[in-house]
């Protein structure tokens, strides 16, 4: 007999956690079931020695992080095939069936086999999700969750793939805008090698670019990996998004895309039936910044007292003015996930303006480097051929 931990809606409602002993999860699921209860978790409770090893962690805080998971565009795929199957009236099991083979990345088929198994044996969507936390984020499962509760499956499967759609769209934005200084930087070492190109020959122009490149890359691959492990610690990322925010431009910019994300997935969360405190508390951690989630997360206490979402956000002083004025209409009207869209949607106007504001700035300033870096090698070959002929003539 094996100890499962559960969480459970009765049937006035009320959310109710304890624990069962049965002979495996099917078994406790099916007696929680005669007795009226909506299932939210069932686990298997295990001993510490089990729980935590050497190689769960080292998935746990090495490979998810720098090789785990899916992009954001295996997610919209994924998301989008999900949706679709459900609204055209496939069943569950038939949609995971059906992601098995056409989920996106080999990742998320392999997920969706999980989950499918998991269902049939009588699980909830929302908690097979939870296995592969890599894949699927507390905000995806909580949406879920939240849907599940509200019979939306589809609607809401539907709203991720929006989401994540939006989402992909910003992130091709930034990565166009931030192209040509990205390709400038990599032909930098190229370009200013070209004298020993033409005085030397071909092989010492390679053997030079070679002796650059190679440990250049190496570094680069090397802080990226550190980054990625050590951005795990709060504390580091609250001082680099700290840092961030205090440079001219840029630090408005990554506010406005945070900003965004908040709204979305708190007009989201609210519009799935999710009580207004948790879902302050994943739209906070939607940022991505951790200055903004500590902030974001202290308005939950302000409505879990019963006061208004606009005053608790009006007291930390993250929000904009027309934001917090939109967000005021929305609780007078009941309106407050549109006015929620219509603020990312505002902001996000802003923040493209500034976006290619700020790629011709950079383009420009990385152009200007280039130049005078250029210049300077330009310069120092002249004077060394007029300090020959100097030289020759004494």
């Amino acid at each position: 007999m094996n100890t499962f931990s559960y969480k459970v809606k009765d049937k006035n409602g009320r959310t109710v956690e304890g624990k069962m002993v049965g002979e495996d999860r099917r078994a406790v699921v099916t007696r929680l079931q005669e007795s009226g209860n909506y299932i939210m978790e069932v686990r298997e409770v295990r001993s510490l020695s089990e729980s935590v090893n050497p190689f769960s962690l080292f998935v746990r805080w090495v490979f998810n992080p720098i090789l785990g998971g899916a992009t954001i565009g295996q997610l919209v795929v994924f998301y989008r095939q999900f949706a679709s199957m459900l609204k055209a009236g496939m069943s569950l099991s038939q949609t995971m069936n059906g992601l098995c083979t056409r989920g996106g990345s080999r990742a998320l088929r392999k997920a969706a086999e999980d989950m499918l198994a998991f269902i049939n044996q009588g699980g909830p969507l929302s908690e097979a999700m939870t296995h592969h936390p890599a894949l699927f984020p507390d905000l995806h499962v909580a949406l879920i969750r939240a849907a599940e509760a509200g019979g939306t499956l589809d609607v809401m499967v539907g709203r991720i793939a929006g989401y994540l759609e939006h989402e992909n769209k910003v992130r091709n934005r930034l990565r166009l805008a931030t192209l040509y200084p990205k390709v400038l930087l990599v032909l930098t070492p190229l370009i200013l090698n070209v004298p020993i190109l033409i005085l030397e020959g071909f092989q010492s122009y390679y053997h030079q670019i070679l002796s650059i490149g190679m440990p250049a890359l190496v570094c680069l691959a090397g802080l990226w990996v550190g980054w990625k492990l050590v951005s795990q610690i709060p504390s580091v990322r609250r001082t680099a998004d700290t840092v961030w925010l205090a440079i001219p431009k840029v630090g408005k910019l990554m506010r406005m895309l945070a900003l965004s994300k908040f709204y979305r997935v708190l007009a989201a969360m609210y519009a799935a039936g999710t009580p207004l405190s948790s879902s302050i508390q994943y739209a906070a951690d939607a940022t991505g910044k951790q200055y903004f989630a500590t902030k974001l997360k202290r308005v939950s206490a302000w409505v879990e007292r019963g006061q208004k979402l606009s005053d608790g956000l009006r007291s930390e002083r993250v929000l904009p003015d027309m934001a917090l004025d939109m967000i005021v209409t929305g609780e007078q009207t009941g309106t407050l996930d549109e006015m929620l869209d219509k603020a990312a949607e505002y902001n996000e106007e802003d923040a493209e303006v500034l976006m290619s504001s700020l790629t011709l700035s950079l383009g420009l300033l990385s152009l200007l480097v280039v130049g005078g870096l250029i210049g300077s090698i330009v310069i120092k070959f002249w004077m060394g051929q007029y300090q020959n002929v100097l030289d020759y003539k004494e």
